[in-house]
This record gives structure tokens, sequence and C-alpha cells, in this order.
């Protein structure tokens, strides 16, 4: 049982990312359950408090507060030094945020993890000077840097908002997830996971603590550099794992679980108690006394179960009743042993979101030699069908008469003209706002396959989905004659207004002096390719201290790079 509190504080200083390194957990108990940490982690790892404070803003914070704790932070980190990484995060999960703040490219630095005497207790912003003076006992961000790691934060932003959102952004929060894992295989437990615990905590008087960690791989760490000082500074994680107790205020309600992960491309991840997780973490620490949670936090095996109905969606594949009769059927095949080879099968999804389509869609690139080009964009899901990746194409998706891959470069022949190609996935990236592929040992821009559909709803041919083939814009070749536009992947869009593209129809051209697009209201407004802070509807770029917003004005706007100002379509300060 527990009592729900209610904090009020005002923060008297001026408005910084704070974090404390500490010798115990007491200011920021309020994140474990029963206000206890875990038991068995290293010692001598830092105990940090990680924390936001903003002057002459007086905030209210609802917290479920036990008998033994005080509350002042964002989550707690466990962090070690020989590693460069957090060995786990703890946190709780706010139900009341949203998904659709923009992203932001600030890191920050714990002063006290290189310096213990320092006088500064709190974070600092990333920057050269402050890189060379801490990354001694610390993690930077260029350690990262073309590694095919990313900062994978063990307390996810999109579980915060506001300033609790902004303090995951510290690199005593990361550690190196394989950018396909992270981007995939985890970041779909994690949206499940959201999606579970707030439907919950939005209807329950509970609270979810949940701790997050790592199992640190002593044979991998990153980067690979030519002075060896800036060489395997950081330790890659075997694996990565999520507990989550589930207080109710009543005990009958409450539960708990967890999942582990492999992190490696494709990773396979399990659910299961926390008992067993208790187990297998010590499997993999090799240690023998470590429990996430000091009784188990009311472990049931039929709550288990229920719990597993929920994350049905990442465990296994749902069907329709005629293709799961389908299957049944195949399996009997199957397992009567027949002398029988399964020649043909047509396969066809559809997505409730275009998240999940977009998280499978990026998981296929990389895993398989499969596609899933969309075929129709419905009001509430998007369907797609399921075709062999083309081997023999170029990055702009031209086909190729011959492909040579000498491991140097890859190259084209149309047999017109020599163009480069993928030595692997065309995926995007978010610091470039683009697809990108390796072409041998060079990074190239590339066009991803995605979709048999042009932005006004018409099919186009099969041999011929939406592409650059050598332009700047999206097309096809349509069934019924000439060619059209293509609603480009840019799922991120936003128009003028703030809302988002509508999902047919991304922001582009299409034909016209600038980019536009429509929203869900079916009208029309210029647009950005992006959902960040720095993007305008020019293509220009925000300067860093003046991200977009209304700034005093009826519109979103900001001072670019180039020394004037500009549109821009998401709003940050």
């Amino acid at each position: 049982m527990f009592v729900l509190g209610l904090l009020t504080c005002i923060a008297l200083r001026a408005f910084s990312a704070q974090a404390e390194v500490a010798k115990t957990f007491d200011e920021c108990s309020v994140f474990f359950h029963n206000a206890i940490e875990p038991e068995g982690m290293d010692q001598n790892a830092k105990k940090i408090c990680q924390r936001l404070e903003d002057e002459n803003k007086i905030t209210s914070k609802f917290f479920y507060p036990t008998s033994h704790s005080s509350f002042f932070g964002s989550y707690a980190t466990l962090y070690s030094v020989p590693h460069r990484i957090p060995l786990y995060s703890a946190y709780t999960l706010d139900s009341s945020c949203s998904d659709t703040t923009g992203r932001t490219n600030k890191w920050y630095l714990e002063p006290q993890i290189s310096e213990p005497n320092s006088t500064i207790d709190y974070m600092v912003p990333e920057n050269q000077n402050i890189q060379d003076t801490y990354k001694g006992n610390q993690a930077i961000s260029s350690d990262y840097r073309d590694t095919g790691y990313d900062r994978g934060q063990l307390n996810p932003n999109s579980f915060q908002c506001d300033e609790d959102r902004t303090a995951a952004f510290t690199l005593t929060n990361a550690a190196p997830l394989d950018v396909r894992f992270n981007r995939i295989q985890w970041k779909n437990w994690e949206s499940t996971l959201k999606s579970f615990l707030t439907k919950k905590l939005n209807s329950d008087f509970a609270v979810a603590y949940i701790v997050t960690g790592t199992v640190p791989d002593a044979n991998k760490r990153i980067p690979r550099r030519d002075k060896p000082e800036d060489s395997n500074r950081v330790t890659v994680p075997s694996h990565i794992w999520t507990a989550v107790c589930y207080e109710h205020h009543d005990d009958d309600e409450s539960f708990s679980f967890g999942y582990i992960g492999e992190n490696l491309p494709g990773g396979k991840v399990n659910l299961m108690s926390v008992s067993q997780m208790n187990i297998q973490l010590n499997q993999l620490y090799k240690l023998s006394n470590i429990k996430i949670f000091v009784d188990d936090c009311f472990e049931d095996n039929n709550k288990l179960n229920k719990v597993k109905k929920a994350f049905q969606k990442v465990i296994s594949l749902p069907a329709t009743p005629d293709v799961q009769n389908t299957y049944d059927a195949l399996q009997t095949v199957r397992t009567n042993g027949e002398n029988v080879v399964l020649t043909d099968m047509s396969v066809k999804f559809t997505f409730d979101s275009l998240s999940s389509y977009l998280t499978m869609a990026e998981e296929l690139q990389v895993s398989t030699e499969r596609v899933c080009l969309i075929t129709n964009y419905g009001q509430e899901s998007i369907e797609c069908q399921l075709v062999p990746k083309k081997r023999k194409i170029a990055a702009d998706g031209s086909p190729c008469l011959r492909i040579s891959d000498s491991g140097y470069s890859c190259r084209c022949y149309t047999g017109g003209e020599t163009k480069p190609c993928c030595s692997t996935p065309c995926l995007y990236k978010d610091n470039l706002q683009s697809y990108r592929c390796s072409s041998g040992q060079t990074e190239i821009a590339c066009s991803p396959l995605y979709s048999l559909i042009t932005y006004k709803g018409e099919r186009c041919k099969d041999n011929h989905p939406c592409g650059k083939y050598g332009e700047d814009y999206y097309w096809c070749y349509k069934i019924s004659g000439s060619w059209d536009y293509c609603s480009p992947p840019l799922w991120r869009s936003k128009a003028i207004n703030g809302q988002s593209c509508r999902r047919d129809n991304a922001c582009a051209k299409y034909g016209s002096g600038y980019r536009w697009c429509y929203t869900d209201d079916d009208t029309k407004h210029k647009c950005c390719t992006s959902d960040d802070c720095y993007s305008t509807v020019s293509g220009k770029t925000c300067k860093s201290n003046h991200p977009c917003g209304k700034h005093g004005e009826k519109y979103l706007w900001c001072h670019t790079t180039d020394g004037s100002w500009d549109y821009c379509c998401t709003s940050c300060v």
C-alpha cells in the first residue's frame, strides 16, 4: 500500500540541468519500489540523482512517496566509470506525456563523475572544451560517431515530458545500443510498454516503478579510432533489460514483469517474471545476489499471463481468422511429415498506425530479403504487400544490368551509365534528415523501397515502385500510363500551422515552387520535412540559440544560420 502525495516546489536557481553524485540514493529513492534500490550491483558504481531546476517557476509534481523516501529529481542512475555506461536507471512513467515533442541534439555531461571534488553539482551542456575536460571518466557523443551504435537511453525521453524529458538527454543515461536493435526491436517494446502502462495508469490509482539496465560485455568496446587514447573507451552491453513493478493502492491489482533483449541486429527480446529475470541476470553478470525488487513486487503467474496478452503483438504476429485458418492448415501439413513443398505465398499486412508500419518496414530492410510496399492509405490503417527485395538496383532505385561490389565501393551498370549502389540497407538518419546507405566504405544518399501508390492515390507499376530514379523527388510509372509524383517517405513532416502532414501527402513540392502538404482537415499549407526544432519551410536551418517558436509573433519562425529568418513548423520554446 502507499499514499498519494503532492509535492509543490519552488525552484530558485537559474535553469540548469542538475545531477547530484552521492553515496546513497536517499534524495531520489522515490523512484524505487519500497524506496529500496536493486541489490547485488557493482558497489563501486556512482549513484546519481538526475534532476532539473528552473528559476522563477513554481512547479507541481504528483508523485508517490513512501515512508522511507524524500523526493528530489527526475530519475536515479547507477553509473559505471570503468565501462563509461550506466548499469541502470530507475524512473516512473508520466502517463500525461505525449510523443509529439520535437527531438533535441543537446546532450549533457556530469562534472562530478570526472571531478569528484567539483562544486558544480549540475550537468553541463556538451561542447568541445567540456568533452576534453570530462571524457576521462565518462562517455562523450563523439565516442558513438560512425560506430553503428546509438546513444540508447535507459530512461526513455518519451516516457517523460517537460524538464524531465530534457534530463533524459545525459550521457550518464545512455549506453551503446546497436542501431538496428535500438530503432526496431527495443523501440517496439518500449512503445508497447508505454501504451500498456499509460492505459492502466489513466484508470488506476497506482504508480509504475521501472528499472532499465545493461549487461556490460567485457570483450566489446567502442569506438575504433586511429589514436589509441580515443579508442575502446565505452563498453557495449551484451543485453539490455527492463523490470516493471506496478504498485496499485489495492495489492490484489499490483503485479510485476520484465524483459531482456540481446543487443544485436534483430536481437530477440523475451518477457518473463521478475524472479526469472533475477536468475538470468545473475547468470549474465556471473553473480549470485542480484535482485531488482526487494520482494519481486507482487509476482503472480496468472497476472504475468495477462501481461503477455498485452504484449502479444511484439511476441507473435496477430492474424485475421481466414489467415489463421490457412496458417493452421500449413502447420497440419508440416506436422504430418508429408513430402510436400510450399511453392508460392502472397502476404499482405494491415497496420493500425504509421509508427507500427515504419517499425516493421525498417526491420524488414535490415533483417530480411523482403520489403512491404504500401498499397493503400486508409483513414485509420495502412496496407502493404510483402515482395522480394530487388537485388539489382542503384541507390536511386534505377534497375541495373549488373552490380560490382568490391567492398570499397558498389557500382551499378544500367547499360547507359554507371551509378552508385548500396552495400547496406537504405535507412533514415535523423541527424541528416535523409536516407543513407553505405556504398562500400562511403556513405551515400539513397532511395528506399516503400510504396506502390502515387500522392493522388493511383497505383504504380509493380516493377516501378516509388523512388527517385535520378531525380530530386519521388515518382513512379503508373499502371494507367504516364507518371506522377509519390508522397516521399518523410513521415515526420509538419505543416506551418504545427499540424502533422497527412500520411499519404508528406511534405514535398509536387511540381510547384515550394514545399506543401495537406493536413488531416484537408487544408493545404507550406510545410517542413521534419518535426525537429531547427527545420524551416525553405529547407534552411534555425540558429542553435533560436529554435522554432512564435517569438512574440502569431506564427512560427526562427533566425536562420544564413543571417535571415524563415517560417518553421514545430514550437520548441
